[in-house]
Order: C-alpha cells, then sequence, then structure tokens
C-alpha cells in the first residue's frame, strides 16, 4: 500500500503538475508584492522590525522567544513585534489582518493552512531565496520534510515544528493494571490494540469495557484516544483505502474507506475504549492529564508531555491490512507584500533549517529534527522518551515502504486545500462521531464535494 518512492527532483515535478487541476491560485486574489530574492535589506546599522504572528499558546511562545533572543544576539538590528492567538483559529485572524492592511511579516502557519493562503496569494516564494543562500544545501535535511509546504514545484514555507505521529503510552497506567509495555519495534493490529485498550479503560466504578456494569457516561480513564484528525489518513491507508488517488479523485465511497472510518467511530460507540462526543467526558482527556493511556499523538507534543511529567515511551499505529505511518511539519511563512523581505526570509531561515536555531526546537521537544546532523541530538536527549522509543519516531518517517502522506499520489499535499477540505468534512465528522449516521450513509455526498473542493478550492 505504500506509496512509490519519490526523489526530492520527482517530487517538485508531480508537485509543478498539479498546478494545472489546482490552477484556481490564479484565481484568487494576487498581491503583487515586494518581497524578491537578493532585494537590498535595510542599510547597515538601521534597526529592522519585523512583525510576527505567532498561535498555539504559551508554550510555543516560550520557543520562539528564546529562538528570537538568540538571533538578536547576532542580529541586534532586527526588532520583533509579537501578535499572537492561541485558538485554532489562526487563519481567520491572519484574514483579518491582511484585509485591514496589518499583515504580519512572519507567521507561524499550520500543516493545513499553508496550502490555501499560497492558493490565495499571501505567501511569498522561498525557492529564490534558498537557492541564492549559501548556507543551505538539499542534502543537510531529511527528505519529506517540506511536503505540506510545497506546491506548484516551490516552497512557499519553511518547517518549524513537528514530525512523525505515532502512538504513545503512559507507563505508569500500565504499571497499575500490571500490564507490559508495547514493543516500540512490533506493530500492533486493530484488534489487539482495542483488547489492549479495554484492559486501560475505567469507569467510576473501576469497571472496564469487559465487565458487565461498565458505564460508558462515567469513565475516568480511557485506554485509547486515536487521532481522527491529522492522523486519520494512517487508518485509512492501513486498510487499503486511499483519500486522493492519482487520478485526482477522491475514492472515500469504497468498502475499505467505510470500514475504516466506521472503525474509528466505533472506538468510542461500540468499544468504548476512545472518547466520544457521544459521551460527555469530565475535565481533559489526554497523556498529559492521565487520563488516557495511550494516544495517537504527533512528536510536537512530546516538550508539553515532558512538562506535565509523564513517563512515557512510544509504539507504531495500529494497522488493519497494512502498515502505514505518517508525518508532517508546520511552517514559518513570510507575507508575500513585506517590506524586509530578505531579513524575514534570514531569520525564517535561521529559526528552521540552521543548527543553532533548530537546535533550540529539538532541546524544548517541539519538533523531530528536518537537519541530518541533529538526529543523534534527539534521540540522545536525556529527557524522555528513552532513545528506543525516540527511534520510533525516525522510523515512521524514514521507512518509506511505510510513509504515506495525502496527495502523495499526485504530488501536492492534500492538492493545497486542506483546510477548505476540513471545514466541509466537520458536519459529517460531527455526526460520525456521535452515532449518527454511519460512513456509508454520507459516503457519496462526501466523495463529490471533496473532489469538487480539490478541483476548484470552493465549497460546495
Amino acid at each position: 500500500m505504500a506509496a512509490t518512492h519519490l526523489s526530492r527532483r520527482r517530487f517538485l515535478q508531480m508537485a509543478a503538475s498539479t498546478a494545472t487541476m489546482t490552477a484556481l491560485a490564479a484565481c484568487a486574489v494576487q498581491p503583487t508584492g515586494s518581497g524578491e530574492a537578493g532585494q537590498a535589506g535595510a542599510p547597515a546599522g538601521e534597526t529592522v522590525k519585523l512583525s510576527f504572528f505567532n498561535r498555539g499558546g504559551q508554550f510555543i511562545e516560550d520557543v520562539m522567544n528564546k529562538q528570537m533572543s538568540l538571533y538578536r544576539e547576532s542580529h541586534p538590528e532586527i526588532e520583533f513585534e509579537i501578535n499572537a492567538v492561541a485558538g485554532a483559529n489562526h487563519q481567520e485572524q491572519l484574514l483579518l489582518m491582511v484585509s485591514s492592511g496589518t499583515a504580519p511579516d512572519i507567521w507561524f502557519d499550520a500543516n493545513r493552512t499553508t496550502g490555501p493562503l499560497t492558493r490565495k496569494g499571501l505567501t511569498l516564494n522561498l525557492e529564490p531565496f534558498l537557492e541564492a543562500d549559501p548556507n543551505f544545501n538539499e542534502d543537510d535535511y531529511v527528505e519529506n520534510v517540506w511536503i505540506a509546504q510545497t506546491y506548484d514545484g516551490a516552497r512557499w514555507g519553511l518547517p518549524w515544528d513537528s514530525g512523525a505521529m505515532c502512538m504513545a503510552f503512559n507507563m505508569d497506567l500500565f504499571d497499575q493494571v500490571g500490564l507490559e509495555y508495547p514493543d516500540p519495534q512490533r506493530w500492533m493490529t486493530w484488534d489487539e490494540i482495542i483488547e489492549l485498550a479495554k484492559q486501560l479503560t475505567f469507569d467510576l466504578d473501576g469497571n472496564t469495557p469487559n465487565d458487565p456494569g461498565f458505564d460508558p457516561a462515567r469513565v475516568k480513564q480511557y485506554g485509547l484516544m486515536a487521532d481522527t484528525g491529522h492522523g486519520r489518513p494512517t487508518y485509512i491507508w492501513s486498510n487499503n483505502a486511499e483519500i486522493i488517488a492519482a487520478d485526482g479523485t477522491m475514492p472515500m465511497d469504497t468498502p475499505e474507506f467505510i470500514e475504516a472510518m466506521n472503525w474509528l467511530a466505533d472506538l468510542g460507540l461500540k468499544h468504548f475504549v476512545s472518547p466520544s462526543p457521544a459521551y460527555e467526558a469530565a475535565g481533559e482527556v489526554s497523556l498529559q492529564a492521565q487520563t488516557v493511556a495511550m494516544q495517537h499523538i504527533g512528536v510536537w507534543l512530546l516538550g508539553r508531555i515532558n512538562q506535565a511529567g509523564i513517563n512515557w515511551g512510544t509504539f507504531q499505529v495500529p494497522y488493519s491490512k497494512t502498515r502505514v505511518s505518517y508525518g508532517h511539519y508546520s511552517p514559518l511563512c513570510i507575507y508575500r507584500q513585506t517590506e524586509h523581505p530578505q531579513e524575514a526570509y534570514d531569520f525564517v531561515f535561521f529559526a528552521c533549517c540552521s543548527r543553532e536555531g533548530e537546535k533550540i526546537l529539538v532541546d524544548m521537544g517541539m519538533q523531530q529534527p528536518i537537519r541530518k546532523d541533529l538526529r543523534e541530538d534527539f534521540l540522545n536527549n536525556e529527557a524522555p522518551p528513552a532513545k528506543e522509543y525516540r527511534q520510533v519516531f525516525y522510523d515512521a518517517f524514514e521507512n518509506q515502504e511505510t510513509f504515506r502522506w495525502p496527495g502523495d499520489t499526485i504530488g501536492s499535499y492534500y492538492g493545497g486545500w486542506y483546510q477548505t477540505l476540513i471545514d466541509f468534512w466537520g458536519p459529517y465528522l460531527d455526526q460520525l462521531w456521535l452515532g449518527q449516521v454511519r460512513w456509508e450513509d454520507v459516503a457519496t455526498e462526501v466523495r463529490q464535494g471533496s473532489e469538487h473542493i480539490l478541483q476548484t478550492g470552493e465549497m460546495p
């Protein structure tokens, strides 16, 4: 089921070829930006103020502040003006800033929004800057790290956080029930993970889903929390279903796709091992809160899990028919009309691609490094998880037999319309997780609407 291995050259060729299918970018508002590679920066000694728009809360703010402080030691002429939004609506806030004439020079974007923002003509093409940068060498970086920033053959942001996704487990919760830890080198099946999760799920009376008196409306600890957002495709592929086919269709109504979606819903609705909106949960449900024994996470949570003092390990995401792994990176992007393109690029490259800048991300648990020369720093970091569990992230991202990403069949991450697809899928997924529909009830409608978005970029 794994997609054919793509070289960097072939990836860019495929990405460029999708320009025909996603030519809507030409229909979006195209600002006539001043940002050009090689454009002269500010005169020596003159202060340059770069506005930066952040997202994600205090932890991310602390990481960025540390990078900015280090950068200013060698670039005292740079000042940063920071605005931030803690929630998930950073794209809406960014668009408001653009429309009001207060767009930032740089912002921390998300894998789901870089494509749509690029199609709208808001991001600066960084390819000319990279080509002109003597410090940039393609061979210094791990393959596949650019997938969520590359559209129409060019990079429109540089990877700042994220990496592979895998299963994380709380060792203390396993110890409490006398269960052996999952083997980081062994892939579990769907059936195996459900049976294990049942032994780690407890209601307020101490009953598990295996007990006749179990109450799914009064659960104090869940055994499993699958990622039904960015991680959802992993389960779909593992059941030999496809999200975007090579011909540009989205076969979301196949029996394999339907089975995978219903399986995810049934983790909460039938097996009761996962949180479900059908049963209100009191308090936070997460690995950090110690209310979930096993959670499908991205490596970007590493530092925050450690902040919570969790004793934890990892293993690969369970599979149905085919072993599949996944990961992505979210970038820093530059506004196309910035008055300081070179200065903005220089900081973004420092924060994302330089060894000293990226080492901060690695040390603080924000990122699985994109630089090859930081691999050992990541693996041998003294903070949890232990080395054999940190290796799982690399195994997920670098195994070309298992690694997939949405749109790898067409060379474009969700065709550039991930956020638009998320907005369209939302109401259908809400009904599925609540048990109001089964996937076969909506599959044809979802497929038709999704294909419309992939072709046009517009909501149906």
